[in-house]
């Protein structure tokens, strides 16, 4: 994880309707009957060709709205009829629609109206999108996301998503149950579209009403790069570690022969004076080396004035509790003593403005050319239960468990320990994330797909940084074990593509819940329901299926 933005998207452009419609019908989207004419003569004879009656619109690459305009007409019923709209509708247009011409298509019936599309969302890239539609598509805000490409079970999974369902799937005021499978077929098609077309910002299909039980496309809107150059701006994807060099990785972090703790402090109230107590106090099993430049005895331990005071080789990891300005030397020094891990609890890093971001670089770029696992800056720290090992500036220590924790919030690691020891529910490995520098949420929960001492993970998550890098994380992990999440930080703005109501309803917390169901991951509420989930999983045989039967005790 790193601090570099991604490059500003590309110049685009909405296409017509009826360009359109020549992209989606390629990939399985039901469309209606139409014609593209250039008078109202035209436009007659065509609707006489396609049958009364029919839907006129006027058409061109500058209007995206039409309805809100008036540029539509709807159930005419003949010829003379048309030909008088027609002459309406293009005097109607304006000179920023640019070229227009006219779209006669046949009427098509439906009382249930879906939106469906697709969306590049900043982190997760291509994202499908199905929801309750029509003009009140974004009033109602009934949607679901999903990353691109899809299989037939997601696409039917975010069928059977929405909060609307019942009315798709069930018989409707005399209208058959919807041809799930039909409208599956339209999610895969927007899907594959998305990974063919890289160049495709955002489509947007609303109305796409269902007409008997299954869904047409009325109308469409695509927006596409002037230059045809991809809309996704995110970096390249780091290369996939196997199982053992993930566990090969981490080990000097949650399994070290040997810790520093550099910053120790004589004032209890200090983070290297809570750190070496919390580490003898809880009977960690490898050995403990102080640093303190003046070498005074601290807790009854004598320190010592530097790292290269201390034995080489025997100590993995380093416990950082020192002003941040010293903290490059103090790397280089840990790294010449052999040291492969580092929880950096010094602040003032990327969380204080540029200053502190540009220390960060130099810091994470450093640990990098030395082969050092970091962890931070600006962490609370870390427990490893089956080492007995509480290498944090805060407690408490929990019991010994089968439950992984990693957070993005200190705060928030504190407070799944405090409910391990109230529940007696232990835990195997806990981080604090810190501003996760280097390594951050996606590379613990790989770590927790393969750690043998954790069956299920927790995590508390303020944001993705790196979209891609997470969902595949988090598949590797769910593939094996239970996730339970719980997401602070909610906002109301996300990916809003131009002129595209699907791009109005991504959200950044409807998205992400999206990228949750796909994934198989509990979302939790709260950080109590979190736990109190995750507590379930680590203590109770997981069910093979659907078929469960829970005995309870009381209602």
């Amino acid at each position: 994880m790193s601090d570099a933005k991604p490059s500003a998207s590309p110049a685009s452009r909405t296409l017509s309707e009826h360009a359109s419609k020549e992209i989606i019908g390629a990939y399985g989207v039901v469309l209606p009957q139409e014609r593209l004419v250039g008078d109202p003569g035209a436009a007659a004879a065509a609707a006489a060709e396609i049958g009364f009656p029919v839907v006129l619109k006027l058409a061109g690459e500058g209007i995206a709205h039409k309805t809100e305009r008036g540029l539509v007409r709807i159930g005419l019923g003949d010829a003379a009829t048309v030909e008088a709209q027609a002459a309406e509708l293009l005097a109607a247009a304006r000179p920023e629609d640019g070229e227009v011409a006219l779209l006669v298509a046949e009427r098509v019936r439906g009382q249930r109206e879906l939106i469906a599309g697709l969306v590049r969302d900043p982190q997760f890239g291509p994202c499908v999108m199905l929801g309750l539609g029509g003009i009140l598509a974004e009033a109602v805000g009934d949607a679901v996301f999903a990353a691109a490409p899809l299989s037939r079970a997601e696409a039917l999974g975010m069928v059977d998503g929405l909060e609307t369902s019942s009315l798709l799937t069930q018989p409707h005021r005399g209208e058959p149950a919807l041809d799930r499978e039909a409208l599956a077929d339209v999610l895969e098609g927007l899907g594959r579209l998305a990974i063919d077309r890289p160049d495709i910002v955002s489509v947007d299909l609303n109305p796409l009403i269902v007409a008997g039980d299954r869904p047409v496309a009325v109308d469409a809107l695509v927006e596409a790069t002037v230059d045809g150059e991809s809309a996704d701006a995110r970096g390249d994807l780091p290369a996939a570690l196997s199982d053992d060099a993930v566990l090969e990785r981490f080990r000097p972090l949650f399994h070290p022969r040997g810790i520093i703790v550099a910053g120790v402090a004589s004032h209890p109230g200090k983070f290297g004076f809570v750190t070496l107590h919390n580490l003898k106090a809880q009977g960690f099993k490898g050995d403990v080396w102080g640093v303190k430049p003046d070498g005074a005895e601290v807790l009854g331990e004598v320190t010592h004035p530097s790292v290269e005071d201390l034995p080489e080789g025997e100590a993995d990891l380093v416990v950082v509790c020192t002003p941040n300005k010293v903290n490059i030397e103090l790397l280089k020094s840990c790294a010449a003593r052999g040291v492969r891990a580092a929880f950096v609890t010094s602040a003032g890093y990327g969380e204080s403005g540029e200053e502190g971001k540009a220390m960060q670089r130099e810091l994470i770029e450093l640990a990098d050319s030395l082969g050092i696992l970091l962890i931070g800056p600006n962490g609370q720290g870390v427990i490893s239960t089956p080492e007995s090992m509480c290498a944090q500036i805060v407690a408490p220590m929990p019991p010994a468990g089968r439950i992984g924790v990693a957070s993005q919030s200190g705060n928030l690691v504190s407070s799944y320990m405090n409910y391990a020891v109230a529940t007696g529910v232990g835990i195997s490995k806990a981080v604090s994330l810190g501003n996760s520098g280097q390594t951050g949420l996606p590379e613990l929960l790989e770590y927790f797909s393969v750690d043998p001492d954790t069956d299920v993970a927790v995590t508390y998550v303020e944001g993705i940084s790196d979209g891609r890098h997470f969902v595949r994380a988090a598949k590797r992990l769910t593939a094996r074990k239970p996730l339970v999440l719980v997401k602070g930080g909610a906002r109301a703005e996300g990916a809003k593509a131009a002129a595209s109501h699907t791009g109005a309803l991504a959200s950044d917390d409807r998205v992400f819940d999206g990228m949750c169901r796909q994934l198989g991951i509990l979302r939790a509420q709260t950080v109590e329901e979190a736990f109190e989930w995750g507590a379930t999983l680590a203590t109770q045989p997981l069910p093979k299926g659907r078929r469960v039967v829970i005995f309870t005790s009381v209602g």
